[in-house]
């Protein structure tokens, strides 16, 4: 498989309970592929990015803050599931007032406030968390309080900051003292630098100028450097920050199948009743089962539970910049399946590996899972949002492409500055209007990217620094609208590390979305980002309606401060 999809590596790990064995527990390893460019295997031993499968050590740092009877007489009263958001986040706020009132640890862990992804919003601030957390109140919600399920990292990015409100300590040292070293998981870690340090850090793969829209698959390049660096790893921690090993892995899965106990000690690391909690179904994540031997699927507190073809699942899936993973476990059959990748791409392949272990280990008749798995890859791109194609008869904007390249602001996503390309037009030259525009348009980089957009339609590029961001592509469509694209390329990175231009890795093309340049040159005047830009997928969720600024999913308005 690693072969006919071009992946890099995969390491994998099945752990069983078996009590005629020493020590209680059967854990098998398998490693395939390569973790560097160098051409260096994977082993059980490699560190990978495991992503969203870091939200269970949130859920268990709450448990153990919730289980803390010497923290709740400090307080004067427990912390709770239900406590509510407000009671506890400093500068906690939310625009829907229903939703900032009453939103409840669980209403966040269970992915049902009513707000959208909006992970572009997140950023270095310079009041860190407490500031992440206070600008939350500026994010428009697409959904009502409750009312459907959506994924929402930034909400995992606030609960991680509960330790250090509680008892002045970071999330990260909090989780290493309390789980990480309980459990012995020596290899697992949130400093990219411990990992970089050890040698066994994989290079995390991606396809870098990949534009499944337009048949290009991109060319499979490792990620050098881990797109979080050194000292910013705050950023992501909750959400995604976790760093291990298949090796690690199989203790934190033998936990899991042992209720909270050390499987060799046998000594409670997470309270029994705060796992059962996480594997507790509240919110309905997919209504309708997507192959025929799935149920529905429920989502707990950083966990799935479905069945599959008569077993009980507890899962939860992993993507961070370069990597996959997926981590599995049959409560039921006391068993659990491990599959790490370095490839960002790779979920086919670790799908299909999970199955084929599992259909394997229970009799059940085999089921090709990577054809399957193809197809849904085929159908998945003629759905991307390919933006929407220009008209013949396209028709100028109200205003002269040059009057955008002035400053708009957002109290969340901060501040944008587009520079106008002159391309499409007749000038052989880049817009000179103002030095700053002037030093971006001169950039190799800025060049590389306008070309990537395979349009000859006039451009805008916008220097952009988010967590998973470094620029804003906007293509004209015709009249005040824009197609746009979240781009994330290392190259600046690499070249002020030493690495050199090339090699680098530019994604982000493959997704667009719409942008309205309103009331130009007027009073009122403002960007509105729409066409998914928020990141909802809730089934309930509505895009907002109206016209202008009413419109937006999120409204960057003229800052006329900053352009005086």
């Amino acid at each position: 498989m690693l072969s006919s999809w071009n992946s890099s590596g995969l390491a994998v790990v099945v752990v069983r309970r078996d009590n005629s064995v020493p020590g209680g527990w059967r854990r098998e390893y398998a490693s395939y592929g390569i973790a560097k460019d160098d051409g260096a295997p994977i082993t059980p031993d490699t560190i990978f990015g495991i992503g969203s499968n870091s939200k269970l050590f949130v859920s268990f740092s709450v448990g153990l803050l919730v289980s803390n009877e010497t923290l709740a007489k400090e307080r004067g009263k427990a912390l709770d599931w239900n406590t509510k958001a407000k009671d506890v986040l400093p500068g906690w706020g939310l625009m829907d007032e229903t939703a900032s009132k009453s939103a409840s640890i669980q209403d966040m862990l269970t992915h049902r406030t009513g707000m959208p992804r909006h992970e572009n919003s997140i950023a270095v601030k310079p009041g860190g968390k407490a500031e992440m957390i206070a600008m939350l109140r500026y994010l428009r919600p697409s959904a009502e309080f409750r009312q459907t399920f959506q994924y929402n990292n930034v909400m995992y990015e606030s609960l991680a900051y509960l330790p250090t409100v509680l008892l002045n300590q970071s999330y990260e040292s909090y989780v290493g003292q309390h789980i990480i070293k309980p459990l012995n998981m020596s290899s697992t870690m949130y400093s990219v630098k411990q990992a970089e340090a050890s040698g066994n850090f994989a290079d995390g793969y991606q396809w870098t100028m990949s534009d499944s829209a337009r048949g290009i698959r991109g060319i499979r390049t490792a990620t050098v450097p881990y797109f979080s660096r050194n000292g910013t790893e705050n950023l992501w921690a909750g959400a995604g920050g976790v760093l291990s090993t298949a090796r690690d892995m199989s203790i934190w899965v033998s936990m899991l199948l042992n209720n909270g106990r050390h499987p060799d000690t046998n000594e409670t690391v997470i309270p029994e009743a705060a796992v059962d909690y996480a594997a507790t179904g509240y919110t309905v994540f997919d209504r309708k089962a997507s192959f025929p031997e799935l149920s529905p699927k429920v989502y707990g507190c950083g966990q799935i539970m479905y069945s599959y073809r008569g077993h009980e699942v507890i899962e939860h899936g992993g993507t961070t910049v370069g990597f996959k993973s997926q981590i599995t476990r049959f409560p039921n059959d006391n068993l659990a399946i491990v599959v790490l990748s370095n490839d960002i791409a790779a979920n086919p392949i670790v799908e299909s590996v999970k199955w084929r272990i599992t259909d394997e280990i229970f009799g059940l008749s085999p089921i090709d899972w990577d054809g399957r798995y193809r197809q849904a890859y085929e159908a998945s791109v003629k759905d991307l949002n390919t933006g929407i194609s220009r008209p013949s008869d396209t028709k100028p904007p109200s205003a002269p492409f040059e009057n955008m390249e002035k400053s708009y602001s957002h109290p969340t996503y901060g501040i944008l500055r587009p520079c106008y390309a002159n391309k499409g037009s007749n000038s052989s030259s880049p817009s000179s209007s103002g030095s700053y525009c002037s030093d971006v348009l001169s950039k190799p980089l800025t060049q590389t990217l306008l070309a990537a957009s395979g349009s000859d339609a006039p451009s805008l590029i916008i220097p952009w620094s988010r967590v998973i961001a470094t620029h804003l592509l906007l293509t004209h469509y015709t009249g005040n609208i824009f197609n746009a694209s979240v781009i994330w390329t290392n190259r600046d990175v690499r070249e002020a590390e030493g690495y050199g231009s090339t090699g680098d890795v530019v994604t982000g093309l493959d997704n667009r979305f719409v942008i309205e340049w309103v009331k130009p040159g007027q009073e009122g005047e403002g960007l509105a980002f729409k066409g998914g830009f928020w990141g909802s997928d809730g089934l309930d969720a509505q895009e907002p309606g109206g016209t202008g600024e009413e419109s937006a999913e999120v409204w960057f308005k003229v800052d006329n401060n900053a352009n005086n």
